[in-house]
């Protein structure tokens, strides 16, 4: 049966050049033993290396999207291959001219369909993979415009606060402005996310609820008013479209972890699938976490059920969940609710500390074990 047929919307384009969702999250939310099992959606692989970190014994990253896939084989190959500092310089973080020899040094390591892929993307190499996805592009819009309406000293100001009550009352007094609200009626709309960001398929199956660009202006002032923005990288990325230092990064690409990552690189397998494809073939009881991003709302209602039957099947009992809500409202099916178990206390923290903030829910779920062996 064809993905299209299933009412799964099928990517092709590199979205995302790095991953859009909090690590610290996921890494609550799973609680990761030493030695268990994980599946984490690909995206832009960030999280992925990133749970290496929990020392797992083996971690499938599965994507439908092949890009995707491809970009995380580069991404093993740099980080298993270079230093700190060229690393840095390959992957976009710091300014480097020699991203193209460096690629040349990290061809054996790919796929015979990884290699094809970036051979036929100098451009993208040469800028830097991280900035390389359709959703980055999008950033850096959506930056210069910021940069034109706020100005870089009223954005500099946002970052020298200290505490949350300074982060407050900044906003109210300095950075709530006219300009600022019509920066998402101008960007942060479907359509502009369709063409700059994303794809149009991305929103196949929103529902038109509910006002798009509000529901990111609320969203933007949490992360501003009730998130520490000093060790933010995702707003410093969403208003600066940069890193702002070396320690506001994604841990995978702290100095200090990069020997654990790079001894670890060889327990990711890539995975290229729809994730609910995947999990059909996988032995009963043998997961212990899923990390599911919000792949949902690339999904109809009857597929983001067959995933949560998966799920529930494949988990081992106590398996944790992290699953997340961008726009589209998609969740456990009722008839799973007894068996995948939302634990409502630990999903209100989430949600409440997490600084990718453009998430309407990040939820943590445990497979009970009840009807599933």
């Amino acid at each position: 049966m064809s993905v299209k047929s299933r009412e799964q919307v099928e990517l092709s384009d590199l979205l995302f050049g790095m991953s859009w969702e909090d690590p610290a999250s996921d890494r609550r939310a799973l609680a990761i033993q030493p030695g268990e099992t994980l599946i984490t959606i690909t995206s832009g692989a960030c999280n992925t290396l990133t749970l290496l970190l929990e020392d797992p014994g083996k971690l499938y990253a599965v994507d439908i999207n092949p890009s995707q896939s491809y970009l995380l084989e580069l991404k093993c190959a740099a980080v298993r291959h270079l230093d700190y500092e060229e690393l840095r310089g390959f992957l976009g973080l710091a300014p480097f001219t020699q991203r193209l020899q460096v690629f040349e040094r990290l061809r054996g390591d790919l796929s015979e369909a990884a290699l094809r892929y970036w051979t036929s993307k100098p451009e993208a190499v040469r800028k830097g993979v991280i900035n390389a996805g359709k959703y980055e592009s999008f950033i850096r819009l959506f930056s210069r415009f910021l940069g034109l309406m706020q100005g870089k000293k009223r954005i500099d100001g946002l970052f020298r606060c200290e505490t949350l009550e300074q982060q407050q009352d900044y906003f109210d007094r300095k950075w709530n402005t006219v300009q600022w609200r019509l920066l998402f009626k101008l960007l942060a709309n479907k359509r502009v996310l369709a063409k700059r960001g994303l794809t149009a398929d991305y929103f196949k199956f929103h529902d038109g609820s509910s006002s798009v660009p509000e529901s990111f202006l609320r969203r933007a002032r949490r992360a501003m008013c009730e998130i520490p923005v000093e060790s933010n990288y995702f707003l410093a990325q969403y208003l600066l479209a940069r890193y702002r230092s070396e320690e506001a990064v994604p841990a995978y690409l702290l100095r200090e972890n990069l020997p654990v990552v790079r001894q670890r690189l060889d327990r990711i397998e890539p995975v290229t699938s729809p994730a609910q494809e995947w999990l059909g073939w996988q032995p009963d009881a043998s997961i212990d976490c899923f990390s599911l991003s919000n792949i949902c709302e690339l999904m109809s209602p009857d597929e983001t059920g067959r995933l949560f039957a998966g799920v529930a099947r494949s988990a081992r009992p106590g398996a944790r969940i992290c699953f997340r809500n961008l726009i589209v409202p998609r969740g456990v099916p009722e008839s799973l609710q007894s068996e995948i178990e939302l634990n409502e206390e630990l999903s209100r923290d989430l949600i409440a500390c997490d600084r990718s903030f453009v998430y309407s829910r990040v939820q943590a779920f445990v497979v009970n074990g009840k009807n599933i062996l």
